[in-house]
């Protein structure tokens, strides 16, 4: 997963935990996604893994515990543009 997605991804997972008043358990589904439950749903015999159990924590929070399990690719990086040929080098003069 890239680290912008990711990052991205757990600030939104910190915004939705900010509208709980109780701790929320943070998991990682077989997709490889990050959800959220109830701390008494024991998803691990489902096959999920347990990332921690939080009460409103913050994006970096939650980045540090969720940096042990998934392994982060850097971010595409933006392909340079490629310069305009040159018109003598493709036989083309400007008028």
């Amino acid at each position: 997963m890239d680290a912008r997605a990711l990052s991205q991804r757990l600030a939104e997972i910190a915004a939705d935990l900010g509208a709980y008043h109780g701790h929320r358990t943070v998991w990682i589904d077989l997709a490889g996604r990050i959800v959220h439950s109830e701390p008494e749903e024991e998803l691990e015999a489902e096959g999920y893994l347990y990332v921690g159990t939080f009460l409103r924590p913050g994006v970096d929070e939650l980045v540090e515990a969720a940096a042990r399990f998934v392994a982060l690719s850097p971010a595409p990086a933006a392909r340079p543009a490629e310069p305009a040929p040159d018109l003598a080098d493709v036989g083309l003069v400007p008028a």
